[in-house]
């Protein structure tokens, strides 16, 4: 019995041991550009968080459900159709390669750059178990499929595949630079003090107004258009002639793009710096965003 002591203590020491490395071996900690999604458990908390996608009616991946957002691996979803994407990740960032073709996703940034086109991404990517996860209506734009999520499963629909495309210059080569410029100066003069989403959704009115008949058929038109007065007050008192930041650029090129925070907005304003009564009381309120509500 004696001899059996030292041998049982030894084994329970061991086994301790092996019980503390087991613990300490959890999910990697992110960089500081995302919060880790929930690990895969029963908890109360997360009963639900990874997700099944199906492609033609067969199980292909899984995603994760964070707070009812999907998120996919941009690398797993690009070996469906045959991509085998070389991947980069430290607390600089984020990067996707193939061949010619680059995603460069900054540690706390907003917008990616993929093949020289933005990628607005506010909600910022997501690290689980050392793999990149981007949220589907990311994927989507990356690569031209679509995705729908009902809180259970996802379903892949890859009839229009198209890996995103730019190129060098590419704004400057498929958009008239009249209208970078005036998008560009409209959304500096009256919202570059604003978020960034507040930058565009001042374009998206812009452009909202371009595709109504009720307003001009041209950016530079909206933008100096007058009925029985001047429509922006920047072009009124002369603002807007400042020479617009770069964001106010990057938000004219995204608005460009199709991303559009506001709706159907056709109206904005600040409150504080102007009289909202005819707002209030002839338009319906979308949404406020920083300084700026918007009207429809």
């Amino acid at each position: 019995m004696r001899r059996l002591l030292p041998l049982l203590l030894g084994l329970c020491l061991l086994l301790c041991a092996c019980g503390g490395q087991q613990q300490t071996r959890s999910a990697p900690a992110p960089g500081p550009s995302a919060a880790p999604l929930p690990e895969p458990s029963a908890a109360p908390l997360s009963p639900r968080p990874s997700v099944p996608v199906y492609w033609e009616g067969l199980l292909r991946l899984r995603g994760y459900d964070c707070e009812g957002t999907l998120y996919l691996c941009p690398e797993e979803l690009g070996r469906l159709f045959g991509l085998a994407f070389v991947s980069e990740y430290d607390a600089r960032g984020f990067a996707l390669r193939l061949q010619d073709w680059t995603l460069e996703a900054p540690a706390e940034a907003e917008v990616y750059v993929a093949d020289g086109r933005y990628l607005y991404c506010p909600e910022g990517y997501r690290v689980l178990q050392g793999r990149v996860y981007f949220p589907a209506e990311l994927c989507e734009r990356l690569f031209s499929v679509r995705i729908s999520f009902d809180g259970a499963r996802a379903e892949l629909d890859a009839s229009g595949f198209q890996l995103l495309r730019g190129g060098e210059d590419y704004y400057d080569t498929h958009y008239h630079v009249e209208d970078l410029y005036w998008l560009s100066h409209i959304i500096y003069a009256e919202a570059g003090s604003e978020p960034l989403a507040g930058q565009l959704g001042v374009g998206s009115v812009v452009l909202n107004r371009v595709r109504s008949e009720l307003f001009p058929p041209t950016v530079m038109g909206v933008v100096l258009q007058r009925n029985h007065r001047i429509q922006f007050s920047p072009v009124e008192n002369g603002r807007i002639a400042a020479e617009p930041d770069e964001t106010a650029m990057l938000a004219a090129c995204l608005c460009l793009e199709g991303y559009n925070p506001v709706g159907e907005s056709l109206y904005f304003i600040n409150p504080d710096l102007g009289d909202s009564a005819w707002f209030e009381n002839a338009l319906e309120e979308v949404v406020r965003i920083g300084n700026h509500v918007f009207y429809s």
